[in-house]
């Protein structure tokens, strides 16, 4: 019986080192598996921290190009501001303009009535200086003689002022034609 046990017990052994190689090999399969996986995940670990990086170094960027954005909407607006401003200036002097306009268009009429008044005042003056000479030239002609005519403004500048006063009381300082 001994012998028997013996041998059973051996088979049990045998069975159990067989058992126990088998779980050893199993085991370092496992280890493998269990480091590939863990040096997977500090790659994939990696990664995701410097994909955490990225993220962060890209959230940086847009809120920058935030801040720069709400910038030139500040400038935009402040400039928007000075372009309402300066139409309303353009606004104003073209209004003023168009006053101006209206009233070099008032003084140009005013200007052209009075250019007409002038000309025919002129044609007037003209036409009676032709009645006058051709009176003057009829007496000129009755009487035989020249006689001297002067404006009035030459008539001041040539007499001098004692000559007035050499004249009898009552008589016209225009000389007298028929006398």
């Amino acid at each position: 019986m001994n012998l028997e046990n013996l041998d059973a017990l051996s088979q049990k052994i045998q069975s159990m080192l067989e058992a126990l190689r088998t779980l050893k090999s199993e085991k370092l399969a496992a280890e493998k598996t269990i480091a590939a996986k863990a040096a997977n995940e500090e790659v994939l670990q990696s990664e995701v921290a410097e994909k955490s990086k990225q993220i962060e170094a890209a959230q940086a960027e847009i809120a920058n190009k935030s801040a720069e954005l709400e910038n030139v909407k500040a400038e935009l607006a402040s400039k928007n501001s000075e372009l309402d401003a300066l139409k309303a200036t353009l606004a104003e002097r073209e209004s003023e303009l168009e006053s101006i306009k209206a009233s070099v268009a008032e003084k140009d009429a005013k200007l052209e009535d009075m250019d007409r008044v002038v000309s025919e005042q002129g044609e007037e003056i003209q036409s009676a200086q032709e009645k006058f000479q051709t009176l003057l030239s009829t007496i000129e002609n009755e009487l035989g003689t020249e006689i001297p005519v002067q404006s009035p403004g030459e008539e001041s500048q040539e007499q001098p002022a004692a000559d007035d006063s050499q004249k009898p009381a009552g008589e016209s300082a225009q000389p007298d034609f028929f006398g």
